[in-house]
């Protein structure tokens, strides 16, 4: 009898081990369950509610735009850059027939009506002639030409038949051997004689050099103060010689360039598929003096360089929005050119915060500063939608991502492997790439920024990290009463940030995100949060079928156990004129277990009957799924 307790026990406490640590196993796993599902739910919440938000943005787009009669052939060029479903197939047609001779008017206009019918994929051949023939020398930059050697080396130049010889010190200082002449008059030397100055009469000449030593040559532009390498620096043996012209353009009337119109002519051209590198500099060298049209936006997009690209994010305001200095524009207008300019390549933080600060700042109506200028252009960095037939037939181009390809900066992107002319990339920065093309970071140099550092600058995705900083690591301050509540300390708070009641250092104010109070009804996501749970774990009951038939017959066949109180003999206390249940006959090898040894056990009689015969049947089944 001592031996049936202690076997008993012994069983019911391993039975109880399993079962805990199948239902531990199952509480810790309905515990992530818990914590992950509303993450996951809050995600996919935000995107739908900023998807809500760019649809709101259509709609009133196309209302404000009515049927595209009344627009400005820049306002009608960004609405079809913009792509709404219901009229653009209308705005298209309109912009078309504003056309005359050739153009819309002046060369910004033009360059945006190209770039917008090229998008509905309309031909526009004759308007990039008329914008071709619009290019002139700028005069407003200077040209040098350099040379070096290890060592003195003697060098002649020739242009248009007339040679000009020169020598080279050892401290790298020129001097011209030729007496002036007509024809030398192209170069002089500049004040400290290290280069040799083109005169602006001669930017279409060709001039070779050649010296009596190895030697390497380029040429730099200058604008104001500061001084630019043209990209490339050609070499060559001794005796050998080396061709160079000054390749630099720009757009604007007969009597002088106009930066806007210079940049959006380049970008149109590089879109059809022109070299732009006479262009380039003129967009580079002219920034500092074209504040008001954020410069770097344009630079970025012309030469896809990281340094445009990290000091065009120094320039955000208030980690929210872009707004150039005296802006042409306005804030929303140039928060849209940075965040086209920048597009996919970058893993800035601050270009997903002026995603949100966009949505954040869009009006009642759906629209923008209630202007179809500005919210054309924000729906146009926000969506990014491919363009399709003005017509309304199908067959516009696929999105890149779409195609199993990548859209990455254009520069990035060997020829080879561009077939950007065939996917779509919304970013007017980037190309579609058959491979994403990424390096190490030190090759974009920049550097892994570490734990106690920050990335001043844009940050890019490398080999061999995430978080490629291409501006400065700079050390973290130490956080605040403010910081350490996980808010931001600002010298003031932005359109959709509130003051919180922490201490910040140096007079700032410590700003936070303000509350939007949910709409009542919005409930709803519990529904989701329930379906979700049930489908999880049915799929983990699918998963686990047999294991939990196992566990469930084991149940019932206790739970029938329980009832009778394990059979034999009725217990005292007892209703009067029970029959006594039959009793389980033993198991081999086991000795006989008895509820009640007071009593006896009734004799068996004759074959078991229908209900002992299928606790038999079960517990052979049970024995089968255990196998």
């Amino acid at each position: 009898m001592k031996f049936n307790n202690i076997y008993k026990q012994q069983i019911s406490y391993k039975n109880m081990k399993k079962r805990l640590g199948k239902t531990s196993a199952f509480v810790i796993l309905l515990s992530l369950l818990f914590l992950l599902v509303p993450l996951v739910l809050a995600e996919n919440e935000s995107q739908q509610d900023s998807a809500s938000k760019i649809l709101e943005g259509f709609k009133c787009l196309e209302e404000k735009v009515g049927d595209c009669s009344g627009l400005t052939n820049q306002e009608l060029a960004l609405t079809i850059l913009a792509t709404p479903d219901n009229v653009f197939g209308d705005c298209v047609n309109v912009l078309k027939s504003k056309k005359s001779s050739s153009n819309w008017g002046n060369i910004r206009d033009t360059a945006l009506a190209i770039i917008a019918l090229d998008h509905a994929g309309e031909d526009t051949t004759d308007a990039e002639g008329w914008l071709l023939n619009q290019s002139r020398n700028p005069t407003d930059l200077t040209w040098y030409l350099q040379q070096d050697s290890d060592g003195e080396v003697g060098c002649t130049i020739t242009y248009d038949g007339g040679p000009i010889k020169i020598s080279i010190g050892e401290n790298k200082q020129i001097t011209i051997l030729t007496d002036p002449t007509p024809t030398t008059a192209c170069l002089s030397l500049e004040s400290l004689n290290f280069w040799l100055k083109i005169g602006p009469n001669c930017y279409d000449k060709e001039f070779t050099i050649e010296c009596d030593k190895d030697f390497i040559a380029n040429l730099l532009y200058k604008n104001a103060n500061t001084i630019y390498p043209l990209e490339g620096t050609d070499s060559a043996g001794e005796y050998g010689s080396i061709k160079l012209k000054v390749n630099s353009k720009c757009f604007g009337s007969s009597d002088s360039c106009n930066y806007e119109a210079t940049a959006w002519a380049t970008i149109a051209l590089m879109k059809k598929g022109y070299d732009v590198g006479e262009y380039i500099p003129y967009v580079i060298a002219m920034a500092d003096s074209n504040k008001p049209y954020l410069p770097n936006a344009f630079a970025l997009t012309v030469t896809s360089y990281e340094n445009y690209a990290t000091q065009l994010i120094n320039e955000q305001k208030g980690d929210n929005y872009w707004q150039a200095i005296d802006s042409e524009y306005n804030r929303f207008y140039d928060t849209a050119l940075a965040l086209s300019a920048l597009g996919k390549s970058s893993t800035s933080d601050k270009v997903a915060s002026a995603r949100n600060w966009l949505l954040f700042e869009q009006g009642d109506n759906g629209c923008w500063q209630n202007n179809i200028m500005d919210t054309a252009i924000i729906l146009w960095a926000l969506e990014g939608r491919p363009g399709k037939k003005s017509s309304g037939e199908s067959g516009g181009p696929t999105r890149c991502l779409e195609a199993g390809y990548h859209c990455i900066l254009t520069n990035d992107c060997s020829p080879s492997e561009d077939v950007g002319n065939n996917f779509f990339c919304a970013s007017l920065s980037d190309t579609c790439c058959m491979t994403e093309s990424l390096k190490e970071c030190s090759a974009y140099k920049g550097t892994e920024c570490s734990s106690d550092e920050k990335c001043s600058g844009n940050e890019r995705r490398a080999t061999d990290t995430e978080n490629c900083c291409t501006g400065e690591c700079v050390i973290r301050e130490e956080e605040n009463e403010c910081e350490e509540n996980f808010y931001n300390c600002q010298d003031f708070c932005s359109d959709i940030q509130e003051v919180a009641p922490y201490d910040c250092d140096q007079g700032e104010v410590c700003c936070k995100t303000k509350t939007v109070v949910a709409e009542e009804g919005s409930a709803w996501w519990i529904w989701v949060l329930i379906l979700l749970i049930l489908a999880v774990l049915g799929a983990i009951g699918y998963l686990y079928r047999e294991k939990l038939k196992l566990i469930w017959f084991k149940f019932l066949t206790k739970f029938k156990k329980d009832k009778g109180r394990g059979g034999g003999v009725a217990p005292p206390g007892s209703r009067p004129g029970m029959p006594p249940r039959p009793g389980m006959p033993p198991r081999p090898g086991f000795p006989p277990v008895r509820r009640m040894p007071q009593r006896a056990p009734p004799p068996r009689a004759g074959p078991p009957g229908p209900r002992d015969k299928s606790m038999s049947d079960t517990f052979g089944k049970l024995r089968e799924m255990s196998k």
